[in-house]
């Protein structure tokens, strides 16, 4: 299928990181109910990401001068997803460019679609107490100092207290006592014998053009790795980090329905009445890169 493709505009790093810089979470907010931008005071460096030596091992991304272990939160790949890719990769050629080669970000048109932008991926660098291999969560809980999540009532809630108190999920009905994380996340292990503090890279966006660099072109490609400044730390992530191979492979989202017992997917760290306050909200950015999958409320 023959695909019209323009390119509009180039967007370089120092003006890409601005831009990064006025990203805000979905449904995290300041005591004031201020939505908090999770990148406002970050480090971002342009880095490389490898592919993995042997089968099913994840591919690596340099940090500093050392190649550290990459994870993902997303353990599915969508074929028509790499699809758009590969189109976009062969229009790139024509203007000297490739998805996997980019210092910035590039703004196209695809004639009967949408504009659009691609950016190289993003890896956040977070770092993670363990114990016996488990997520400290108490420790964790600390980096939500001074953040809030919204109920259905718009009641602003701490959420680094942990346990939420009448947490209102209608106009109606409320939880007198709600623990802020996945009921799943006491019994996630990295490993027993793991203790103190440990940093783990993880795929925030861009999981299918690292897929397509790394399997299908067998390629490095260029990735912004974005860091906590000194005496910082980022916002936590919204899932846990998880090996980058093995992976799913599926036709599109939609083809989910086909297999009922498919329990392989991604781990929120929040609970499902909270899982997606963590997200990004690109649309103050004005880059059209990354949409939600789903309909969920998020107050």
């Amino acid at each position: 299928m023959n695909h019209k493709l323009t390119l509009k505009s180039k967007i370089d790093f120092e003006e890409l990181k601005k831009v990064l810089r006025t990203l805000t979470f979905r449904g995290i907010y300041d005591k004031k109910g201020e939505k908090l931008k999770p990148y406002e005071n970050a480090k971002f460096t342009l880095t490389t990401v490898y592919p993995p030596k042997s089968m099913c091992d994840s591919p690596t991304i340099l940090s500093g001068k050392k190649k550290e272990t990459l994870f993902s939160p997303q353990p599915t790949i969508y074929l028509n997803q790499l699809d758009i890719i590969k189109t976009v990769d062969e229009f790139l050629k024509g203007e000297k460019m490739r998805v996997h080669q980019l210092e910035g970000g590039i703004g196209y048109d695809w004639e009967g679609r949408d504009s659009y932008h691609m950016i190289p991926p993003i890896v956040e660098k977070h770092t993670y107490d363990l114990k016996n291999g488990y997520v400290d969560l108490d420790k964790l809980v600390e980096k939500f100092e001074g953040y809030c999540v919204k109920d259905a009532q718009e009641y602003l809630h701490k959420i680094s207290n942990r346990y939420l108190q009448n947490f209102n999920i209608d106009e109606v009905s409320a939880i007198r006592h709600l623990d802020i994380f996945n009921s799943n996340a006491p019994i996630i292990n990295y490993g027993v014998q793991y203790n103190g503090p440990h940093d783990f890279y993880i795929v925030c966006d861009g999981s299918h053009r690292i897929d397509y660099a790394t399997e299908y072109l067998n390629e490095p490609i260029n990735v912004i790795l974005v860091e906590p400044q000194k005496n910082t730390s980022l916002v936590p992530y919204y899932a846990f980090p998880m090996p980058f191979r093995p992976t799913i492979r599926l036709s599109s989202k939609r083809s989910e329905k086909m297999y009922p017992r498919l329990e392989r997917d991604k781990i929120h760290l929040f609970n499902d009445f909270l899982k997606k306050v963590l997200h990004y909200d690109w649309s103050n950015t004005k880059l059209n890169i990354s949409r939600l999958r789903s309909n969920i409320d998020i107050f």
